[in-house]
Order: C-alpha cells, then sequence, then structure tokens
C-alpha cells in the first residue's frame, strides 16, 4: 500500500471536479430504505436516534455537556445521510475533512498520500432495531462513494474497545492500518483503530 505516490487519490477517484454535483443516494432495495441526504429537519428526530445509541452503546464516550446536537453537526462536514424506512429515520453517516491529528497521521502514512486527499467516514449510527438489516454497510457506501467522488480516499477511526463496530468494518473489507492514542484538549485519552477503505482499482 506505501508504494503509492502521493497525490494519487484525486487521479484513481476522478479528481477535483469544479462543476460536481453531489449524487443523490438510491434506495437500499435489500434493506428496504431510502438513504438520502440530511435534511436541517431531521435534527430532532436524529438527537433522539443519536441519544438512544448513546445509552446502549456508550457512542460517543467523549459528549462534552451531552451535547449531541453539537455532536451531530461539525463545521468540518462535507456532507451528510440518513437512512429512513417508512418515515423513520433509523441511521446517520457523515464525510468529514478531518479526524485527529494522529489518525490523519497514520491514515496518510499508511496510503502515501496527502492529508487533503482523505475523506473521513464520521458519525456513522444506526439504530438498534435496524442493524444486521444492510442499513450501516449502505450508509458507510454513501459516504465512501461521495468521498471517492471528490477525489478523496475513505478513511475513519473508532475506538479499539469497540469491538462489535471494529469487525463491522473488517467486514466490509476495510483495512485497518494501525492503533493511534488521542488526546483531548482537557487530557482526555483513548486509542482508536485506523481503517482505510479498500482500493477499488486493485486486480483480482
Amino acid at each position: 500500500m506505501r508504494s503509492r505516490t502521493r497525490g494519487t487519490a484525486h487521479h484513481m477517484f476522478g479528481g477535483r471536479n469544479r462543476s460536481y454535483r453531489p449524487r443523490v443516494p438510491k434506495s437500499c432495495d435489500a434493506c428496504g430504505v431510502e438513504i438520502r441526504h440530511r435534511a436541517d429537519a431531521d435534527l430532532p428526530e436524529l438527537i433522539g436516534l443519536a441519544k438512544g445509541v448513546h445509552q446502549l452503546d456508550d457512542y460517543p464516550t467523549y459528549l462534552p455537556n451531552g451535547d449531541l446536537r453539537a455532536f451531530l453537526i461539525s463545521h468540518d462536514q462535507i456532507m451528510s445521510w440518513v437512512a429512513e424506512d417508512d418515515g423513520l429515520i433509523v441511521g446517520h453517516v457523515a464525510l468529514h475533512r478531518h479526524s485527529s491529528r494522529p489518525v490523519m497521521e497514520l491514515a496518510s502514512t499508511s496510503l502515501d498520500l496527502p492529508e487533503d486527499g482523505l475523506g473521513v467516514i464520521a458519525r456513522l449510527l444506526v439504530a438498534p432495531m435496524s442493524r444486521r438489516t444492510g442499513v450501516g454497510r449502505h450508509l458507510l457506501d454513501a459516504a465512501s462513494t461521495e468521498a471517492r467522488e471528490l477525489g478523496l480516499w475513505p478513511v475513519l477511526d473508532v475506538l479499539t474497545r469497540y469491538e462489535g463496530a471494529n469487525a463491522f468494518y473488517d467486514r466490509c473489507g476495510w483495512t485497518r492500518v494501525g492503533d493511534v492514542m488521542v488526546t483531548l484538549r482537557d487530557d482526555t485519552r483513548f486509542e482508536e483503530a485506523v481503517y482505510v477503505a479498500p482500493d477499488l482499482h486493485r486486480g483480482g
């Protein structure tokens, strides 16, 4: 993986296109839900979904002031999506420009790409009742596809102690390139696994 020349993600995934328009996600026929772009009107329901996931999974672990709205909305966000099942929001994912410094450095080094050639998959949430139905995988695919359309290589980070999430990314074919220790401004520390998306241009 290290043999690639820096910056090749822009060429492999079509490059940055000034006339680019986000593709409209399609329905997930296998899981019976619609994957669509997030709207402002979705936030109250999404906060409820995030609250349930937080109570069940302790995700996110770090949640200053319990502010789930701030967790979902980021100035670093490129785009976000929801999964909707019969009018009910059952999942969410976002594409961000950055993650923590250790995560970005490891992903950049592992792919031999500059950090601005990476797109970070973040805020992946699936309602407990909709898990193991394909919703999570289709949300991951929607964000990954968008990253590639923008000429970015999809990467993500997840706490190492979230064994179920790590197993999910393994099943989706992502590569765990290593673990990093992240230290926040208040000295909170946690260990994260760093994953990179499959190379769609490899032979075979």
